[in-house]
């Protein structure tokens, strides 16, 4: 199967497939669903996948290895900035994983992710897509719990039956300690090492996540989990420790904001939008982008979008809620831009990205057009949006010096006021897990003087991502492409972009289910 990019995703998407193998072709068509908002085509794995060796010998890992290190050195836009030595690293590679000459195609992946998460690039994955999940013992292990975070620290909750919401797993020892003798911090830094480089809330709340699923936390190391665990819980004193079974069931956490997210997703996929926008109390607007969509994907969303700013225009100010977005595209930014950059503003130099090549680059480049990032002499912009990246740069120091002779010359993203401006204060209520295009989006308004980041710091990344698969292994090696810089100069992997206003979700909003966030947000507008 071809991997094609520069493809938009929909919610529902009609895919044609045509195989073949020894001279026989085999052509399939039929329409999927992408599952619960994430990018993987749901489908069953065809017989030939499955019949997939799972090992390689060391010989062919070597290959691998040495074309996973190429991958690093000419496509890959942090390993040249990140510090790590990834060549020594790869280099001992084989002699850590070697069985009676053959290498497990999953323990692979895993070292290889392992390295490739300590290079910092939160868009990149190491994956072996024939690996059968689901066949798999140990790795469907859940905890009896669910795992959240209360002011940075790690609980156990339960659902509570009666009442909407969650309680303490344990009410006299709320945190979560240590899993097997592994401390929930080594468990957060070390095992759940896809995250290591997040801003800190996102490695939290991703650590969580991890470890409610403790079987594949512990696969994703080369480690099988048994059938039971010994937990210690605390009050942060005092301790219990307790031998809990491990379950297939779900009974992990579901943040009201993600379940509000969930809803709305599954509206725009049907083709409902009113539930996007509303008016608040005290004459404020709100609207939710559950995902950076592009508008092919979703017919009359930027219609919608522009009626709703347009039915806003006289509020007293607006939250454009992105908790939990996991990104897209951006052209909702661009629509946004056009009523919330100000005259006095425009144009607005929102943000700058370099491509890693070793060509000398100084014109536009599809995959960074698409993203609404041109070079300095494109014909996209005019004399005055020039005038404004000159006087942008002249105060602008990014965080890491790029190589001229290994990236490109600087894209620039500016932003212009439209026709008609939304005058009133905006609040982009975001969290930790506002990612992607989620993040851009906010560091793209940051900085406005009418505009406010509120919440929690989001989880960054933004790179221009691409996919090869290794010769023996079939190893999928996603990378990115390109250095992301916000208006402060910091990349948006690894940092984030940090609210003005803080507001983390409280105990009140993890276990009674109330948006604290949102409601502290409306009573701060309405103090004003």
């Amino acid at each position: 199967v071809e991997v094609l990019e520069g493809l938009h995703y929909a919610p529902n998407v009609r895919v044609e497939l045509q195989l073949s193998q020894n001279g026989v072709s085999k052509r399939y068509i039929g329409t999927f669903t992408l599952a619960n908002r994430q990018r993987a085509l749901q489908y069953n794995a065809s017989s030939e996948q499955a019949k997939r060796p799972q090992k390689i010998t060391k010989a062919q890992a070597i290959e691998d290895l040495k074309e996973f290190e190429e991958i690093l050195e000419l496509r890959s836009s942090y390993a040249q900035l990140s510090g790590l030595d990834y060549k020594a690293a790869i280099k001992k590679l084989p002699a850590s994983i070697a069985s009676e000459n053959e290498i497990d195609i999953n323990e692979l992946a895993h070292e290889m992710a392992k390295i490739m998460s300590r290079i910092g690039d939160r868009h990149s994955s190491i994956k072996n897509e024939s690996f059968n999940s689901r066949g798999h013992e140990s790795y469907n292990l859940k905890l009896p719990f669910g795992v959240a975070t209360i002011d940075g620290k790690l609980v156990a909750i339960k659902q509570n039956l009666d009442e909407k919401g969650y309680d303490y797993y344990y009410q006299a020892y709320p945190y979560l300690k240590s899993i097997d003798g592994v401390s929930v911090a080594t468990l957060i830094n070390g095992y759940n090492y896809k995250a290591a480089k997040a801003p800190t809330a996102a490695k939290n709340t991703r650590g969580a996540i991890a470890i409610e699923n403790y079987g594949a936390l512990l696969f994703n190391n080369n480690l099988e989990s048994t059938s039971s665990v010994q937990v210690v819980f605390s009050d942060g004193t005092n301790e219990k420790a307790e031998t809990v079974q491990l379950t297939t069931d779900e009974k992990g956490y579901s943040s009201i904001v993600n379940e509000a997210n969930d809803r709305n997703s599954e509206q725009v996929a049907n083709g409902n939008l009113g539930g996007l926008s509303k008016m608040l109390d005290h004459n404020i607007g709100y609207i939710n982008l559950p995902e950076m969509y592009h508008y092919d994907e979703i017919e009359g969303l930027e219609a919608f979008i522009q009626n709703t700013f347009a039915r806003f225009l006289t509020t007293k100010a607006l939250i454009i809620d992105v908790r939990n977005n996991p990104g897209g595209v951006r052209d909702i930014l661009q629509t946004v831009a056009s009523y919330v950059v100000q005259p006095a503003q425009s144009p607005w130099v929102a943000n700058v990205a370099y491509l890693r090549t070793d060509k000398t680059l100084n014109a536009d480049e599809e995959s960074m057009t698409g993203r609404y990032l041109y070079s300095y002499h494109s014909e996209e912009f005019t004399d005055s949006d020039r005038s404004s990246i000159d006087q942008f740069s002249k105060s602008f120091k990014p965080q890491k010096v790029v190589d001229p002779s290994k990236f490109s010359a600087p894209f620039y993203m500016v932003l212009h006021q439209g026709a008609q401006s939304y005058a009133q204060p905006v609040y982009i209520l975001v969290n930790e897990r506002s990612f992607s295009a989620a993040t851009v989006f906010t560091s793209a308004f940051k900085g406005l003087p009418n505009v406010k980041i509120v919440g929690e710091t989001t989880d960054g990344s933004s790179g221009n991502s691409k996919e090869l698969y290794l010769k023996n292994s079939a190893i999928r090696v996603k990378v990115s492409t390109m250095l992301s810089f916000q208006r402060n100069g910091k990349t948006l992997d690894g940092n984030g972009t940090v609210p003005d206003i803080v507001i983390p979700e409280d105990e009140g909003q993890v276990l009674k289910g109330a948006d604290v966030q949102l409601n502290r947000l409306v009573e701060l507008i309405n103090n004003q």
